[in-house]
């Protein structure tokens, strides 16, 4: 199955997961992934750390500087090693584990970042993944998906986390069901 949290840039789909994750722990979900934290670098800019949900590291991931050849996103360079890293995270996720990835963007659409290694483990039937993926681009890679049908939860919905709750635990009755 695959969950989709989605909204705007800056709007609270990462601090979302940060708060429903311990929650999520104490019920008996397992769960591995990553979340993209915000950072800000020497002049006040954002940029974006890893952070491993098992292993509880936090390294660089997007920066506003990088080498040449670097795969790219918007102003940003990925740090290769810890793409690398991220890719690995993915692949490694566990049948009835919860996979979350912060986040799909417009790389993924072309093909590349952490496409690969989803397109390997988000369609596997026993799969549970939640994507992190921003309102600008969810049309487009919804339709990515090909037959697959997402449930999608809006980080601005003030039931979201209850929904989310309801789906991710099987609680969720048909009509609380995701926005």
């Amino acid at each position: 199955m695959i969950f989709i949290l989605s909204g705007p840039v800056h709007g609270g789909k990462t601090t979302l997961l940060e708060n429903s994750l311990p929650g999520w722990a104490s019920r008996g979900l397992a769960f591995g992934g990553f979340l993209s934290v915000a950072v800000l670098d020497g002049r006040g800019q954002t940029e974006y750390d890893l952070l491993d949900l098992q292993e509880g590291r936090r390294l660089p991931f997007l920066r506003r500087t990088g080498e040449p050849d670097a795969e790219r996103t918007g102003p940003f360079f990925f740090v290769g090693r810890t793409l690398d890293l991220a890719r690995a995270i993915i692949r490694k996720a566990a049948p009835g584990e919860l996979l979350v990835v912060d986040e799909v963007g417009p790389l993924e659409l072309e093909g590349r970042g952490l496409w690969p290694a989803l397109r390997e483990v988000i369609f596997r039937p026993e799969q549970r993944s939640i994507l992190v993926v921003r309102e600008e681009i969810l049309e487009r890679f919804v339709a990515s998906l090909g037959p697959s049908v997402p449930l999608i939860f809006d980080v601005r919905d003030p039931n979201v986390r209850k929904l989310m709750d309801g789906s991710i635990f099987g609680t969720a009755r048909h009509d609380e069901g995701p926005s």
